[in-house]
């Protein structure tokens, strides 16, 4: 009985898997299609290109108040995660306001991190 349990779970996790599949192969045929026409290629190219600079841009260009945030705002930012935006959290219940960004290195997980990635993590941010 188990055995039939068994085959009928791997047929049915095939069965779910397979649209997914049916998608890629899909996708993989687009660009041989669009291979004969070298400006559609280019254009799609340059869409692409700009709409995902024009999401990066977003994401960077809003910022967010350190000492006004909750955790949850503050897990927006790209690099901080759930633990990270608590520690920022209990650090300024604990401290006060921050004074700079720069001062986010004194909270614990941010300590040991990268001087680049703080960096990009201070860009985001904002003292009231």
């Amino acid at each position: 009985m188990s055995f039939y349990r068994n085959l009928l779970a791997a047929v049915a996790a095939v069965a779910l898997a397979t649209p997914a599949f049916a998608a890629d192969d899909a996708n993989a045929t687009q660009p041989q299609q669009v291979a004969d026409n070298t400006s559609a290629q280019t254009t799609d190219s340059s869409m692409t290109m700009q709409s995902g600079s024009t999401d990066q841009q977003s994401a960077t260009s809003t910022q967010v108040n350190l000492n006004t945030a909750t955790a949850k705002e503050l897990m927006k930012i790209e690099g901080i995660n759930a633990t990270k935006a608590k520690n920022i959290v209990s650090y300024r219940k604990k401290h006060g306001d921050f004074k700079s960004v720069d001062e986010l290195a004194n909270v614990k997980g941010f300590k040991k991190m990268k001087p680049e990635m703080l960096k990009k993590i201070e860009d985001q941010l904002t003292i009231g």
